[in-house]
C-alpha cells in the first residue's frame, strides 16, 4: 500500500490577476481552484475589477464562463463593456461565454446549478464568474440555501480546477457571517468615499486561506483601461537603511553649498520650508539643473504647477531643463493640484527611478501629499518610507514645503512631519526692511554633516539666483513666538521668520 508524505506541503497553482500591482498584494495572485468573492457598494468597481481580469484570462487563451444574473440583456452588458480598452470583441464566443441567468432565477437553485452543469459540461472552463451574487441569493429561501449552492457550486468546480469569481454588492462589516464571506477562499472589499470634496477609492484583501497578503486599505482608480491598485508605500518599502554615498550633490549656487559644507549628501533628502514666493522652486530647480550638467538622469514631480510654467521659468534662469527633456535626461511630470494620489505619486516616482537611474529628484512641493495623508494618520509613516526608498537607490532629493503665513508678529506654526524623517532643512524667510520685503535664508540642520549657521540673503534678480553670505549691516533678530518679551509663552516645534535691524 502506497503511503502518503504528510509532511509534503502542497501548494496550489497561482493564477494571475492581470491588475497592476493586485497579484502583489495577493501574494503572486489566486489560487487555482479557489472562490474569490468581491465585495463592495454599488459604483465602487467590482464589475469592472471582475471584467479585466476575466478578459486577461481570455488573452492567455484560458476559457471563462461568465454567468450574468443583473437582470440586463447581454447586448446591454456589451456595450458597457465595449468602452474599456481591455475589451475585445473577438474573445465573446471564443474564450469568453456569456450566459444569463435571469430566466432561470424563478425557478429556484436548482434549475439554475443544472443550468451551469449543463454549460460547463459543453467546453473545458477554467473560470466561472457570477456577477451580482445578491440576485441569485433573493430567490433563495434561507441561508442554509445559499451555503448549500455555494457549497456544491464551489466543490464541483474545485475538483475541476475551476477559479470561482463571485461578486456581491454587500458591506463586509455587516456580513461577516453570511455563507458567502465564510466559504470563500479569498475576499476583496471596495470602497468610495469622498474627503474634502474629493473621491478617494480603496481596497483591501480582508480574507486569503493559505497565503500572507499585504494588510491594510490600498488605494485604487479606475480608468478606460480598467482598475490600477496602488500598494500603500510604506506596506512595500523595507525599512532597512541604507548609508549615505560618499559625495556631495550641490546646487552650483557657491553661497548655498558654502552653508552647507559643499551640498547635501549623496543619498539625503533636502526639505525648503518658507512662504509663498521666497524662493522655494528657484531653489529646487538650481538643484536639478546642476545634476543635469554632470549628466545625472533627474526627475521633476510637480504638485500644484504645469509643465510648461516650469520650463519657461527654468528658461528665465537659464537653466537647462528643455534640453535635457528632450535628450531624456530630465522627466517632468505634473498634476492637476488636488489630483495627486499619494501612493499613485509614489509609483511613478519609483518605476522611473528604477527605469532611468534617476539621481536626483525634486517634489514640488510635499505639503500636498502631507495634506493628503493627515485624515488617514499615514503622513509620517509614508513619508519615512519614500525617503528610505530614495536613500536605498542613492538618489539624493529636494521637497519644497509652503508655508501658509507670509509675514506677522505672532507665529504658531507646528513643525510639518516631513522636517521630521529628512535629513537636512532650509529654511527661507520674508524680512521687513524700509518698507521693503528681503528674502533670508538659513541651514537649520543637516544630519551626520557640519554646516554654517550664518544667516544669508537670497537674491532673485534679471535671471539669477544669489546667495550672499557676507556680512550685512544691522542684526538679524527672530519675529513672532521666538521674540517674545521674558515670562511670556513660547511656542516649542516652531520655525519663524526674522527681521533685520539697525
Amino acid at each position: 500500500m502506497a503511503v502518503v508524505d504528510q509532511t509534503r506541503t502542497w501548494q496550489a497553482e497561482r493564477v494571475t490577476t492581470g491588475v497592476p500591482n493586485l497579484d502583489r498584494l495577493l501574494g503572486g495572485g489566486l489560487a487555482r481552484g479557489s472562490m474569490l468573492l468581491v465585495v463592495g457598494g454599488p459604483g465602487t468597481g467590482k464589475t469592472v475589477l471582475t471584467e479585466q481580469m476575466a478578459f486577461h484570462w481570455g488573452a492567455q487563451g484560458k476559457s471563462v464562463l461568465w454567468l450574468v444574473t443583473l437582470g440586463e440583456a447581454n447586448e446591454k452588458f456589451l456595450t458597457n463593456l465595449s468602452e474599456m480598452s481591455f475589451y475585445d470583441r473577438r474573445q465573446i464566443g471564443a474564450t469568453i461565454e456569456l450566459v444569463n441567468l435571469t430566466r432561470f432565477l424563478h425557478d429556484g437553485v436548482q434549475a439554475e446549478m443544472n443550468v451551469i452543469r449543463e454549460t460547463l459540461r459543453s467546453a473545458s472552463f477554467s473560470f466561472v464568474v457570477i456577477d451580482g451574487f445578491q440576485s441569485l441569493r433573493c430567490f433563495m429561501d434561507s441561508t442554509r440555501e445559499v451555503r448549500l449552492f455555494l457549497s456544491e457550486l464551489g466543490a464541483e468546480l474545485a475538483l475541476m480546477g475551476i477559479t470561482l469569481v463571485i461578486t456581491a454588492d454587500a458591506d463586509p462589516t455587516r456580513y461577516w457571517e453570511s455563507p458567502e464571506f465564510t466559504m470563500a477562499d479569498c475576499i476583496i472589499s471596495l470602497e468610495q468615499t469622498v474627503i474634502d470634496g474629493r473621491q478617494q477609492r480603496q481596497l483591501q484583501v480582508l480574507k486569503l486561506r493559505g497565503h500572507s497578503t499585504i494588510g491594510g486599505p490600498h488605494s485604487f482608480a479606475i480608468s478606460r483601461d480598467g482598475v490600477h491598485t496602488y500598494p500603500r508605500l510604506e506596506s512595500i518599502v523595507s525599512s532597512v537603511q541604507a548609508p549615505y554615498g560618499p559625495g556631495r550633490q550641490g546646487f552650483d549656487l557657491p553661497g548655498l553649498d558654502h552653508l552647507l559644507n559643499g551640498g547635501p549628501l549623496e543619498g539625503s533628502t533636502t526639505l525648503i520650508m518658507g512662504s509663498p514666493g521666497t524662493g522655494k522652486s528657484h531653489l529646487a530647480n538650481h538643484f536639478l539643473a546642476a545634476g543635469l550638467r554632470q549628466g545625472q538622469p533627474s526627475l521633476h514631480v510637480a504638485l500644484f504647477e504645469l509643465e510648461e510654467r516650469i520650463l519657461q521659468q527654468a528658461d528665465a534662469f537659464d537653466l537647462p531643463f528643455r534640453s535635457a527633456q528632450r535628450d531624456g535626461l530630465l522627466r517632468i511630470i505634473a498634476h492637476e493640484p488636488g489630483d495627486c494620489s499619494p501612493d499613485a505619486c509614489a509609483e511613478e516616482i519609483m518605476r522611473d527611478v528604477e527605469a532611468r537611474g534617476v539621481r536626483r529628484l525634486v517634489i514640488d512641493s510635499i505639503d500636498t501629499i502631507e495634506g493628503a495623508l493627515a485624515p488617514h494618520g499615514r503622513a509620517i509613516d509614508y513619508l519615512s518610507a519614500l525617503v528610505t526608498y530614495l536613500r536605498g537607490r542613492s538618489v539624493t532629493s529636494v521637497l519644497t514645503y509652503g508655508l501658509s503665513r507670509l509675514l506677522g508678529t505672532a507665529v504658531d506654526l507646528p513643525e510639518p512631519m516631513a522636517a521630521q524623517v529628512t535629513s537636512n532643512l532650509i529654511m527661507l524667510h520674508f524680512v521687513e526692511r524700509g518698507g521693503r520685503l528681503r528674502r533670508f535664508l538659513s541651514v537649520v540642520k543637516m544630519r551626520y554633516s557640519m554646516h554654517s549657521n550664518t544667516i544669508a540673503e537670497l537674491l532673485l534678480h534679471e535671471g539669477r539666483v544669489n546667495v550672499v553670505t557676507e556680512p550685512m549691516h544691522g542684526e538679524v533678530e527672530p519675529v513672532g513666538a521666538a521674540a517674545c518679551a521674558p515670562g511670556e509663552r513660547q511656542t516649542e516645534g516652531g520655525y519663524y521668520p526674522f527681521r533685520l535691524t539697525q
